[in-house]
Order: structure tokens, then sequence, then C-alpha cells
């Protein structure tokens, strides 16, 4: 059958899955065992509760994917760019976790920086937070559509600040950096899409 030229199910805004948000797992983890959509982030996560932990709420904001390259233009003698090679290449993600669950905060502060005594956790803020980390992200891309963003490699350098108010959620934003990864042939990361209308 021919493909249509315009296809509504292909288009529609990108939302949390019913049935979790992001998940996440200790470095060197096989990411191949997640890819399964057929099965949500929670059922995954019920099946490989020692490795895979859920990463609770997101906020609405959802997930933001940064693409950030660097080029070298080549001019000709008249001033014209003839040729343009790329110098860099990264992938990082931006995302705001609302639960200040212990998965959360190991990930944002350092698995070595959160330890839990009784009813009491503990936190310590020093440079020791960037632990590689396997990221899962599920959100729903059209009436029939999900999609799965798996970071097999990700990195957290960086992190926004946290506010303490009256009016606002209290949120750890960290950004995650996606570094090449050998289970995927180096590349940052991979999107699957499933049509649950095909399955």
């Amino acid at each position: 059958m021919a493909e249509t030229m315009l296809d509504t199910s292909n288009i529609g805004i990108g939302k949390g899955r019913d049935g979790g948000y992001a998940c996440v797992a200790p470095a060197g983890t096989d990411p191949t065992a997640y890819i399964d959509m057929t099965k949500t982030l929670d059922e995954l996560c019920k099946a490989s509760a020692s490795v895979l932990k859920s990463l609770g709420y997101v906020s609405e904001d959802g997930v933001t994917l940064v693409t950030d390259t660097d080029s070298n233009d080549t001019p000709d003698w008249s001033g014209k760019t003839i040729d343009s090679q790329m110098t860099s290449y990264a992938e990082s993600v931006e995302v705001m976790f609302l639960e200040s669950r212990e998965s959360v905060l190991k990930c944002v502060f350092g698995d070595s920086n959160v330890s839990a005594s009784g009813a009491t956790t503990t936190i310590r803020h020093n440079q020791n937070f960037s632990g590689s980390h396997l990221y899962v992200f599920d959100c729903v891309v059209s009436a029939t559509k999900v999609k799965r963003i798996v970071i097999p490699n990700g990195v957290i350098v960086e992190r926004d600040d946290v506010e303490y108010n009256n009016s606002d959620l209290a949120g750890y934003k960290p950004t995650i950096k996606c570094l090449p990864s050998t289970f995927f042939e180096g590349d940052c990361l991979r999107e699957y899409i499933y049509d649950t209308a095909s399955a």
C-alpha cells in the first residue's frame, strides 16, 4: 500500500506515558533488556526490581533532548563558504524530577552521597556526583504511538538550583550528558517508536 502524503497518526504532543515516565539502572546495564515497548516502565521495573528503579514524577515540562554541534567553515577566495565540517557533536537531556526518592537523589547527588538510616536520609553535597547510569524515558507521541528514549551512558555534570518556596513544587533539574555507548555501537542514545495500533 502506498504511503499517504499526510497522516495525522504521526503527529501529537509528547506527554508522559501511563505506567511510568522515567527509570534508572546502574552503569553498564545492558539496555536491550528495556527495549520491549509492549511493556510499560512500571512492568519493566517490577520484572527487574533489583536493577531498574523508577525516577517517579517528572514536571509538566517533560524531557528536552538537546543537540550541540560545532562546525568549521571553509571559505573560497571570494569569502563564500564552500565546505563545512562538523568538529564536535554532543547530546544531552534536560528534565526535572519532582520526587525526593532514593533513586532520584542518588542520580542527582551521587550514589555514594546518599545514605539512609531508619527514617532519615542523608544527602552529602560535594563534587562527586557525576557517575554514569542507564536512563529510560517513556512518552506518548500520538493517539496510538509511544516513544521510548534509552540512554545507556548518561552522566549528570550540571544541576539547576533547587528552590524551596510556598508556591512551586521543589524539584531536581539535572542535565544528563549522553555519552557514546558500546551497547549502541557508539550512539549516544536511541529512540524507539511503537505503534500500538499495528501490534
